[in-house]
């Protein structure tokens, strides 16, 4: 996926430069219009790269998941059942799936990748809202508000799959670890 993300941030600034070459060529309005599309588009794919590669450095998936920030919410429930989210969620891309494999890693860990994806979606989906300041130079202001509440209401999506499957996970998990402390205390016996 950060290939992909990468291709589009390249394609897109290349666009720009290819929209408003056009456009101060023929004067052609659709072509300026095109620029900031692209230009925008470069953005939010570019932020999100940089979001996500900062968190991923700086917290390495050492998320702490008993913070009251990632606790599961008494309205959630209903809003999961009301959007369906168990019919979609899978059908969703998910930038690192070794980060959420149970052949690579404990439950305790994809917890705290999940919780680190939420981090970084809920911050992208704020930052996102910074192309508004492109209107200043640009104008359309319509485009960008348009495109950055596009990009915030995607990057929900992502944050609302975590915390959906969050409460699953932790419920496996505390299985897994009262199953460990039954085993070691039959053996403490033995």
């Amino acid at each position: 996926m950060f290939k992909k993300m990468m291709a589009v941030s390249i394609v897109s600034l290349v666009m720009m430069f290819v929209s408003w070459g056009i456009f101060l060529a023929s004067e052609v309005r659709i072509f300026f219009t095109l620029g900031i599309i692209a230009v925008t588009v470069c953005f939010h794919f570019s932020i999100r790269l940089v979001i996500g590669g900062i968190i991923d450095y700086t917290m390495k998936n050492q998320v702490d998941y008993t913070k009251p920030w990632f606790e599961h919410r008494s309205f959630e429930n209903g809003l999961y059942k009301t959007l369906r989210v168990k019919k979609w969620k899978d059908r969703m891309p998910t930038a690192n799936e070794e980060y959420f494999s149970l052949k690579e890693h404990s439950l305790e860990e994809i917890i705290m990748a999940g919780c680190q994806a939420e981090i970084v979606h809920e911050l992208c989906a704020v930052a996102g809202f910074l192309t508004l300041f492109f209107a200043i130079p640009f104008g359309d202001m319509w485009l960008f508000l348009l495109t950055a509440a596009a990009g915030a209401v995607y990057d929900m999506i992502f944050v609302i799959i975590q915390r959906y499957n969050r409460p699953r996970l932790m419920k496996a998990f505390k299985r897994e670890m009262c199953a460990k402390t039954t085993k070691n205390k039959e053996n403490d016996n033995d």
